[in-house]
């Protein structure tokens, strides 16, 4: 029996490797993605229960609905916040009544979806049922938000804490990108090392008749 090239057999293994990559990759990615958005789905729900507590806990105390209005906005005004990741207040006739960024208050949500997977609501019609919902928020435009409302029991708001969706796909290309600056070398370690084993086994003597 012959003994196989280093190179025949390095490059069997190398192409073997290279196909369970190319089938693992997206795989992984999209398992990262879902692991990733039900992470920031359960983030959003948390933060927007905080402020719905907090906020009902005032109404309830009777303070003027105005003044817990205007001391929400000048805690989000003064809370670290970014367009990828912020909480506002809205009212159920489709309006922001409470935002980070003062220039958006006022604004009109008609026509925003949102999309928990099992069923699609109007950005409105979710916050007014007076039922926590959370999922994808669609704008007019055709942006995307991971989106979670809560709402006020004693008032027609809701909290509404949003991140963009985009961000769960840099999460986990991002997270990817790291798995394999470990996992390929040690793959192609494994490789070379396996076809050295291969190449080096001695051919069995044949055997006297």
């Amino acid at each position: 029996m012959t003994q196989f090239s280093f190179l025949k057999v390095f490059g069997t293994f190398f192409i073997i490797t290279t196909f369970v990559v190319v089938v693992a990759t997206p795989l992984l990615h999209n398992q990262l993605y879902h692991a990733l958005f039900k992470l920031n789905l359960d983030k959003n729900r948390e933060q927007a229960e905080r402020l719905a507590t907090l906020v009902s806990i005032e109404l309830e105390r009777g303070e003027d609905s105005a003044k817990v209005l205007s001391d929400v906005q000048n805690m989000l005004e003064n809370t670290l916040q970014s367009s990828e990741h912020f909480a506002c207040i809205i009212e159920h006739e489709n309006k922001v009544i409470a935002h980070p960024k003062p220039s958006n208050i006022n604004k009109d949500t008609t026509g925003w979806t949102m999309d928990n997977g099992v069923e699609v609501k109007t950005f409105t019609q979710s916050a007014g049922e007076g039922v926590p919902f959370g999922g994808i928020q669609t704008r007019n435009d055709g942006s995307k938000d991971i989106n979670y409302q809560i709402p006020i029991s004693t008032k027609p708001w809701a909290v509404s804490v949003h991140t963009k969706l985009d961000i769960v796909d840099q999460q986990a290309t991002k997270i990817l990108l790291q798995i394999g600056l470990i996992v390929l070398p040690c793959l192609l370690l494994l490789t070379v090392t396996s076809a050295l084993i291969v190449t080096r086994q001695k051919p069995k003597k044949s055997e006297a008749a």
